[in-house]
């Protein structure tokens, strides 16, 4: 009698674990691939101009989910490699799903970086890409905002008005949603993957 007992238990667990466990899933909080906010922040005020010369404005973007970048036109490195990746990442969403993703690159060069120039610079990537110019006068106050860093250098030996200088700066890329709260921080050589995983999951939500 124990042993029927004892078989029928684990006839049932057997077939109730596959059950457990989706109830369990469904329960967890999600996990970001990226490095999360908790708690979570408002996205600071980002505005300047896009290349049309009409005024950006980050809460203006609407409810899409935004993936924003720090950098500069002449940046020799880092800044294509980043844009590069968000292609990937672009085109690894549905056609649907790109109607609601904004990819934003913000200039942290603005003496050299036109809004014109940006335009041109975002689409030889895709030309859904948005180029930001921020004044110079207001590139402080996003700075700190954003927590991020961005100097100009003068390569020793040059003059200080030489326009071909670079800018040491932070390089991350921000996930912000449908609500404009910041939810998200990856480094620039991040998994594509990752970060479309990040991105899907905040288009099921809010």
């Amino acid at each position: 009698m124990i042993t029927k007992l004892t078989g029928r238990r684990v006839h049932w667990m057997l077939l109730l674990f596959p059950l457990i466990l989706v109830l369990n899933a469904c329960g967890q909080p999600y996990q970001f691939r990226g490095t999360a906010y908790d708690p979570i922040l408002p996205a600071p005020t980002l505005q300047g101009t896009q290349g049309d010369g009409e005024t950006f404005d980050l809460k203006e973007v609407g409810r899409k989910v935004k993936l924003v970048f720090f950098g500069y036109t002449y940046c020799p490195d880092v800044c294509p490699l980043t844009l590069a990746n968000m292609r990937v990442v672009y085109n690894q969403l549905s056609d649907e799903e790109k109607k609601n993703v904004a990819v934003i690159f913000v200039t942290v060069d603005p003496e050299r970086d036109t809004a014109e120039r940006l335009r041109d610079y975002v689409r030889n990537f895709d030309s859904n890409f948005t180029g930001v110019n921020v004044p110079l006068d207001a590139q402080k106050q996003v700075k700190d905002d954003f927590k991020i860093y961005a100097e100009k250098r003068i390569e020793e030996g040059k003059d200080a008005a030489a326009t071909d200088y670079f800018v040491d700066h932070t390089a991350v890329v921000f996930l912000v949603d449908k609500n404009n709260d910041l939810r998200a921080i990856y480094p620039t050589d991040a998994a594509p993957t990752d970060i479309v995983a990040d991105v899907q999951h905040l288009l099921k939500s809010n």
